[in-house]
């Protein structure tokens, strides 16, 4: 099972499933290292918490499957 089909928000759920699809595993991993993206949060109504969780399971289903 996905990281992301564990995550239990729609609204983080819905962006891990956007950021998996149109990010690259550099692009996430830089996102995960740096500060929580404000314009998303607020585009995708999130808490700095859910973007960062989102973030976090998108990276890992593009890692789980190199």
């Amino acid at each position: 099972m996905s990281m992301i089909d564990q995550l239990n928000n729609v609204k983080t759920k819905d962006f891990a499933k956007h950021c998996y699809e149109s990010s690259s595993v550099k692009k996430l991993r830089d996102a995960a290292e740096g500060k929580a993206d404000q314009a998303e949060m607020e585009h995708w109504g999130l808490t700095e918490g859910q973007w960062e969780e989102a973030i976090a399971a998108a990276l890992a289903d593009h890692e789980g499957k190199e």
